[in-house]
């Protein structure tokens, strides 16, 4: 039971360096399958193995930095 998320980039992701920090964020604290930053676009997309709030996963980087919504 995999779950497609979509988000935009407000603030915290500014270059490669970065998103790669925030992936491995997530991949320590979510069951994240993929995901893909598109940096220049401002935008995320997200494969869970399970279902996942997104707001959990907009809380949970609020916290550390990164501002995101959701399209």
């Amino acid at each position: 039971m995999e779950k497609e998320i979509n988000f935009i980039i407000k603030k915290g992701v500014y270059c490669s360096w970065c998103a790669n920090l925030m992936k491995a964020a997530l991949r320590q604290h979510f069951s994240v399958k993929e995901v893909e930053v598109d940096i220049l676009n401002g935008k995320i997309h997200l494969t869970t193995y399970k279902r996942v709030n997104p707001i959990s996963i907009i809380a949970f980087l609020k916290k550390r930095g990164y501002i995101l919504s959701q399209p």
